[in-house]
């Protein structure tokens, strides 16, 4: 599967898919700003799928990843993943974290897959229609450094340097 930069003409495609991905989805001009300013991933041509990515100097964070419905279950979110994994560890990153709905089973066991692992859990931090649900952490230690203790925040992984 070959997954690619995206750029400010995916903008629209990429509002479509988080839109059926997600209770609130963003605008084709928050995607702008995102692909304008953060690591930002696609796959398929049109876009199938993507996964957005916000990076400090030694830390990043997975923002969203979504996948058009028609195309799930094939892979895309873990070409992605590992994707951008491999280019943040060229850059010689620490760690990625990300949160993810608690009750998102799917998506929990493809981190969990690719090596995350829960640091934390936000109680009733996702609004949804029929009340609000907690978010999981997970952090994945890009370093070569397999601690079982990774940070418990990102906070933690930028103050330890």
């Amino acid at each position: 599967m070959i997954v690619r930069a995206l750029n400010a003409r995916d903008a629209d495609a990429m509002a479509r898919i988080h839109a059926t991905s997600f209770d609130k989805g963003w605008s084709p001009l928050d995607m702008a700003v995102h692909v304008s300013r953060d690591l930002c991933l696609g796959t398929g041509d049109p876009l199938s799928g993507f996964a957005i990515l916000r990076r400090s100097d030694i830390d990043a964070e997975i923002l969203t990843v979504a996948t058009d419905p028609a195309c799930r279950r094939r892979g895309h979110a873990g070409a992605l993943l590992e994707a951008a994994r491999e280019q943040l560890k060229r850059d010689s990153l620490r760690h990625i974290f990300l949160e993810v709905a608690e009750d998102n089973e799917a998506a929990r066991a493809l981190y969990e897959r690719l090596g995350y692992q829960p640091i934390g859990r936000r109680p009733a931090y996702y609004a949804r229609p029929d009340g609000r649900v907690a978010a999981v952490t997970y952090a994945l230690d890009l370093s070569g450094n397999r601690s079982t203790h990774p940070p418990a925040s990102l906070d933690e992984a930028t103050t330890a340097r």
